[in-house]
């Protein structure tokens, strides 16, 4: 068996400070690397974290061990396999086939698009992530999710949070006190809609199919 190298210099704070340089080393001397910091090992190019997401029977995605789980106090789509992966997945699909995408989800998108480019100001020099990534990202997720009353600077708090804690390989607390007032916000705001939605003629929003989905299940 090949013995991977282990690194016990790169820290938490320097993968969050800038991850990149060290990325870009880390290719050119050891692609695959143990970090202690992390208690993970690390890929570093795209066809080897291919070929290990493509081979879930050899690296399966269930994993107890991440932070994710805690972050989101669920088990979450990403880290199941096989008939449990592709049962959620299904439930979640009519939602956004491909008829749906062109006759539904795209035409909303570009609506969206023209009234946040629409806004920019004329002359003047922008950041386009708070601008214009951020917020548009922010309201195509509400419309995705069914949450459209759902503020842009609430949907880009909630996700961030919910990301920073997912990714919380440091086992912070403080991360994970954020992320369970993310998650209680996210569910009131769902409790309150999924009643409205499945009253309302359908429309193919990820809260209806999955409330079907939680409903069928009980």
């Amino acid at each position: 068996m090949i013995e991977l190298p282990v690194d016990s210099k790169i820290s938490i704070a320097d993968l969050v400070r800038d991850p990149y340089p060290i990325y870009k080393d880390l290719r050119a001397s050891a692609p695959v690397i143990k970090l202690e910091a992390v208690d993970r090992v690390l890929l570093t190019k795209a066809a080897d974290t291919k070929w290990v997401k493509d081979n879930p029977e050899i690296f399966s995605s269930d994993d107890p061990n991440t932070p994710m789980r805690r972050a989101f106090l669920a088990h979450t789509l990403m880290r199941k396999d096989g008939d449990a992966h592709m049962r959620e997945r299904m439930a979640m699909a009519p939602a956004y086939s491909a008829k749906n995408i062109t006759g539904h989800w795209m035409p909303m998108y570009e609506t969206i698009a023209d009234a946040f480019v629409a806004g920019l100001p004329a002359g003047e020099t922008v950041d386009l992530y708070t601008a214009l990534a951020g917020p548009f990202a922010a309201r195509c997720l509400a419309q995705l999710l069914g949450l459209p009353e759902a503020g842009d600077d609430d949907m880009q708090r909630w996700s961030q949070t919910l990301i920073d804690g997912a990714g919380n390989f440091g086992w912070d607390p403080a991360l994970f006190e954020h992320s369970d007032l993310a998650n209680a916000q996210v569910d009131a705001y769902m409790d309150k809609v999924i009643p409205l939605h499945t009253r309302l003629i359908p429309i193919p929003v990820f809260c209806v199919r999955w409330s079907r989905l939680m409903t069928r299940s009980r």
